[in-house]
């Protein structure tokens, strides 16, 4: 389904012209996605950049050991497999719905065509995808070296707005982006609960005392 205005919204096209947004449309697609399914999977051909418009997507990866990683929480605005456009051949990567989503899929080789005449959004774009790999290396470190309830508190701080977790998480989810298990994180956060740190309403979290539990990020004895 083609859709005209397919790539309007992302804020890296907030400054192409209605003509250009057009010529992009062309050779995009306008999708959506139910809960839990998959959009690409860890080896599919990387062929196309992606626009969320509506919903979340998470970006994942699984280790040699069957471990699996999450790496990154797509908002609606924002873009992902950019890696496509990197060199790369197959996704590292896979794609799953959080909940029912809509999206723009764009043919990669039309959009490097399409850079080729904007160069402004070629180095906007690969700005982008530095901060992204800078935010997965700091990821990586603080797996290595911080304790599971550390771990836990920075990621609800993260992805904290005015004192609540503004993506619903399961313990599943919160054990997945910090390389964690489910029941660990279930600890911390009945912990956190206890101590009056945080209240919990189903996946909603909210945040009690934010500048405490910063504090609490190198010091995580007794919530492991």
């Amino acid at each position: 389904m083609i859709n005209n205005q397919c790539p309007h919204g992302a804020a890296l096209f907030s400054d192409l012209s209605s003509q250009e947004i057009e010529s992009l449309s062309k050779y995009s697609r306008f999708l959506t996605i139910a809960r839990g399914e998959s959009l690409f999977m860890q080896g599919d051909p990387s062929k196309a950049l992606y626009v969320l418009h509506k919903g979340i997507i998470k970006i994942s990866r699984v280790n040699t050991d069957g471990r699996k990683l999450t790496i990154d929480l797509i908002e609606p605005g924002q873009f992902f497999g950019e890696l496509c456009l990197a060199g790369e051949k197959e996704r590292r990567s896979f794609a799953e719905a959080m909940t029912d989503a809509a999206y723009c899929e764009i043919d990669k080789d039309h959009f490097e065509r399409f850079m080729q005449k904007r160069p402004d959004l070629a180095l906007t774009l690969i700005k982008i995808i530095g901060d992204r790999r800078l935010a997965m290396e700091n990821l990586l470190e603080d797996m290595a070296f911080m304790e599971i309830p550390a771990r836990v508190i920075a990621l609800l701080l993260k992805y904290a707005d005015k004192n609540i977790v503004k993506i619903p998480l399961t313990h599943q989810e919160i054990a997945d982006l910090t390389g964690s298990t489910r029941v660990s994180v279930s600890r911390c956060i009945a912990k956190l609960r206890k101590d009056g740190l945080v209240e919990t309403t189903g996946e909603r979290i909210k945040l009690i005392h934010e500048q405490t539990l910063a504090g609490q990020i190198k010091c995580s004895a007794g919530c492991a």
